[in-house]
């Protein structure tokens, strides 16, 4: 492998490091025991990651911070994949709540 391709790989290598490492909002809707709506977590709780085996969309609602607009925009509106996301982790909250 060349010093390049090296370069760029460690280079992903880290920024997939930081961006696991950044704060998470859950925009979804609060399900008790699992996540709470707007909410920043440092990482994923074990409940939701729990949860994610059932309702593999609630992992989208985990988003960075700066993501928040765009989520609510979209939930707002009834459209994109926030929308999908938040609508599956409502339907999963009547079913386990």
């Amino acid at each position: 492998m060349s010093n390049t391709k090296k370069t760029a790989a460690k280079k992903t290598t880290k920024n997939a490091a930081v961006q696991a490492a950044e704060p998470l909002m859950y925009v979804g809707p609060t399900i008790r025991g699992v996540a709470i709506q707007n909410r920043v977590y440092s990482e994923i709780p074990e409940p939701a990651k729990a949860a994610m085996t059932e309702c593999p969309l609630l992992a989208n609602l985990f988003a960075p911070v700066e993501k928040y607009p765009e989520a609510e925009r979209q939930i707002g509106a009834g459209e994109g994949s926030f929308f999908v996301a938040f609508d599956a982790a409502l339907k999963y909250k009547e079913t386990h709540n």
